[in-house]
């Protein structure tokens, strides 16, 4: 895959979080579907790179 297609796809793939982002009335409501989106995220990583991987990304990310 190129960065190019990378960067699309992942551009593509974001746009219906977009989406329930715009749907939010308020801060709450997007506080409740960041914790739903984490939640999410976490299962993903799991079922695809093990809690490992997935602890080693969430500890780099909050390097930065």
């Amino acid at each position: 895959m190129s960065d190019n297609y990378t960067v699309r796809r992942m551009a593509e793939l974001s746009e219906p979080i977009d989406k329930q982002i715009m749907m939010c009335d308020s801060s709450d409501e997007v506080l409740m579907l960041a914790c739903v989106l984490l939640q999410r995220v976490k299962h993903m990583m799991d079922t695809q790179i093990g809690k490992d991987g997935r602890k080693q990304i969430f500890k780099d990310a909050n390097l930065k």
